[in-house]
């Protein structure tokens, strides 16, 4: 073969190796976006991966609420002939707390008895006089339409006789829970009243609980008896241990947003009522969690093109190293494929 011919080919296979190269290079580099820069003692910061425990949590705000809220009134009108307590007293589940005057219902109550018993006798007569018919098969239409009426009286008579006793009863009103009494809307007697303008509000201290909100974006992230913790704002030095024990299915109403109702456990002896409803804190909830396992400063991380590298000191140059990562906390996180734990991670200044 020629020389010149030979140099022209070899000419040629050089070029094309270059080419696929360079393709290659610039290829690898696009993938990532990034190249590694040169370390610089002087300004750059070297670490280490290490091994510790790591979490990753959720910190909400809320206030303390009761789920034992007793919101009472009357039944029905009347005059409001005793009231039992005030605001701020301690009340017994089963205690009476006011009630209306009893005379008039007393007597509403004698009239419908009265009512009761003509109703009744009259009944009786009229079953007394066809009797002989009724023994003989000669009931008419006209006559059972007779039967018919004198037992629909008898029956309405006996509705408004025992309305008239529930009357007597529900005339002294009792509360269904223990607790404190925040609210009384008439709490003097001798005022003529309706149910909806005589509220007696009783809470129950012993009931409260931690109240907060959560997006719909995080709500799937929960579960009930995940573990939390509990700052008050009116007690900052202690942190209370609590769990989620509700997790509401549909969304708060009136909310600009998309929003969750939670319940946190907030085991407290509150008897001194130390912590009253209203009252504002935080709430940590931990989502994951891991023991002794491989972390980096959140800072040394590097992410391009949804992908996460570290710069690695090479000897006296640097390379990028891609990684994948784990639990996230408020500084570290947590690296789980792509170190070893014994390299030199450069984090630039």
């Amino acid at each position: 073969m020629p020389q010149n011919k030979l140099t022209r080919i070899t000419l040629i296979a050089i070029f094309l190796f270059l080419t696929g190269y360079l393709f290659l290079s610039t290829a690898k580099a696009d993938e990532s976006g990034l190249k590694a820069e040169k370390y610089n003692s002087k300004t750059d910061k070297i670490i280490t991966p290490t091994k510790q425990d790591i979490s990753q949590s959720l910190t909400l705000v809320g206030f303390i609420d009761a789920d034992q809220i007793a919101n009472l009134r009357f039944q029905t009108s009347g005059r409001l002939a005793w009231v039992g307590i005030k605001v701020g007293d301690r009340v017994k589940k089963g205690q009476a707390i006011a009630s209306l005057d009893k005379i008039e219902l007393s007597k509403k109550f004698q009239k419908e008895a009265n009512n009761y018993l003509t109703d009744r006798w009259n009944f009786e007569d009229t079953q007394d006089d066809y009797q002989t018919t009724r023994d003989s098969h000669l009931i008419t239409d006209e006559i059972q339409r007779i039967l018919d009426r004198q037992q629909f009286t008898l029956n309405n008579a006996v509705l408004d006789y025992e309305l008239a006793d529930l009357a007597v009863k529900y005339a002294t009103l009792t509360t269904p829970i223990e607790g404190i009494v925040t609210q009384i809307d008439t709490p003097n007697a001798g005022i003529n009243i309706t149910p909806s303008t005589a509220d007696f509000v009783i809470i129950n201290p012993n009931s409260i609980f931690f109240n907060s909100e959560i997006d719909e974006e995080d709500v799937g992230k929960l579960f009930i008896g995940q573990k939390s913790q509990i700052s008050i704002d009116s007690a900052p030095d202690q942190i209370f241990e609590s769990e989620i024990y509700y997790i509401s299915f549909a969304p708060i109403s009136g909310k600009s947003s998309t929003v969750y109702q939670l319940k946190f456990k907030l085991d407290l002896d509150n008897q001194g009522l130390k912590y009253r409803l209203g009252m504002n804190g935080d709430v940590n909830i931990v989502l994951d969690q891991s023991s002794h396992t491989l972390t980096i400063p959140i800072e040394a991380l590097i992410e391009n093109a949804s992908k996460k590298y570290v710069l690695v000191k090479d000897g006296n140059s640097t390379k990028l190293v891609e990684i994948e990562t784990g639990i996230e906390s408020e500084s570290d996180i947590q690296v789980v494929k792509g170190l070893s734990g014994n390299e030199q991670i450069i984090i630039k200044d």
